[in-house]
């Protein structure tokens, strides 16, 4: 049977770049995955994204790459690819905004997935500066895209309410997991391999530098920690790791005197990360906002606990009180009172089974929500 031709739009970053640097995150997780599972559906695939250093990338059977540099010029290039493609898949507004420029066709179908709203931004945390910019172009996709994709009830809520789509128009969806590549490892042999001291409290922050993600909150437990006598560690994987802003934080500790509890492990592979969750007692996520939370679901899938704020969709991931804790209010002291109550019941909170994520493995998500489309 034919492929269909797919072009998917990733204007905001490339999922060739390091997960955890600068834009790269769960967008580019996303977007992988789900060029993997329609190339394995035989369809021909054409990526484009922004051009960027250090991409590794390159063409294969069925799927084309191409890195833009100049996004406001259209070029026949572009114009080609509009004529042949059958579905667009655009990720996130930046593309949005491209999509609308240069595949302005009826005969496409087109679906949004935003990843994030910036009203839902502001929603769960009201001290967020919205950008009015931004807020008004996302409004303008309603018009444009045949379907939008949901990830959770209250990003549906304002999608109808605040942007206009119709019911008829959203697809209910999530991110997804692998489970061969995030499952169950022994502690023990998981800080083997790190070389970490097997009786130390270990706790892990997965995520960019970015306010919305919390790792100040995060940062600031470890000091409220330290006050109180703990000798806990942080692991931070990601947070942009060599930039000015990481320069900048590690000056911010030297002065809180909190440097050698944090440990900076940059950006790991999924691989190195699957490890590293099996490696720790507990994983944080103090995240301002969230659509999703996709650190829960693979932390989740590897039987770590959980300390998280109740935003996106880690309520319905975690079992507050047995496999995490979820916090309502996302303060420091909130979070480091939290982390007490783990530490001081630890054998009480366990993820003894995965009955909560098992019809959110990559494959069986993306088949059920793409499935009418190819």
């Amino acid at each position: 049977m034919m492929g269909k031709t797919i072009t998917i739009l990733s204007i905001h970053s490339c999922f060739g770049q390091k997960i955890g640097i600068g834009n790269a995150g769960g967008l580019n997780i996303y977007v992988h995955n789900l060029i993997t599972f329609l190339l394995s559906k035989n369809h021909k695939i054409i990526f484009i994204t922004s051009s960027h250093e250090y991409c590794e990338l390159e063409d294969k059977k069925n799927l084309k790459i191409i890195h833009l540099s100049n996004l406001d010029k259209s070029n026949e290039q572009i114009q080609s690819i509009k004529d042949e493609t059958d579905l667009l898949i655009s990720n996130y507004w930046t593309s949005g905004t491209f999509a609308k420029n240069f595949f302005d066709s009826s005969d496409i179908t087109k679906i949004n997935i935003s990843h994030t709203l910036e009203l839902l931004k502001k929603i769960h945390n009201e001290q967020y500066k919205i950008d009015n910019k931004r807020f008004e172009e996302e409004k303008k996709f309603n018009n444009f895209f045949d379907y939008v994709l949901a990830f959770s009830e209250q990003e549906k809520e304002v999608l109808l309410s605040e942007y206009g789509y119709k019911t008829s128009q959203i697809i209910e969806s999530t991110p997804g997991y692998k489970d061969d590549i995030f499952y169950y490892i022994p502690k023990v042999k998981a800080r083997n391999h790190f070389d970490f001291y097997q009786n130390e409290k270990l706790i892990l922050f997965v995520g960019r530098l970015d306010y919305l993600k919390g790792l100040d909150i995060a940062i600031e437990v470890i000091n409220l920690s330290k006050k109180n006598n703990k000798n806990y560690k942080l692991l931070i994987a990601g947070g942009d790791v060599g930039s000015r802003e990481q320069k900048k934080l590690i000056k911010e500790l030297d002065k809180m005197k909190i440097s050698e509890s944090i440990i900076w492990l940059g950006s790991l592979s999924q691989k190195e990360l699957n490890y590293c969750y099996n490696a720790v007692d507990i994983v944080i996520i103090p995240s301002r906002s969230e659509t999703f939370g996709l650190v829960c679901l693979e932390a989740s899938a590897t039987k770590t606990p959980v300390l998280a704020s109740q935003v996106g969709r880690m309520k319905d991931i975690v079992e507050d009180g047995k496999s995490g804790i979820l916090a309502e209010n996302i303060s420091p002291e909130n979070f480091a009172d939290k982390l007490e109550i783990f530490f001081q019941k630890e054998d009480r909170y366990k993820v003894n089974n995965l009955d909560r994520i098992k019809d959110l493995e990559w494959n069986s998500v993306l088949e059920k929500t793409f499935n009418k489309f190819i």
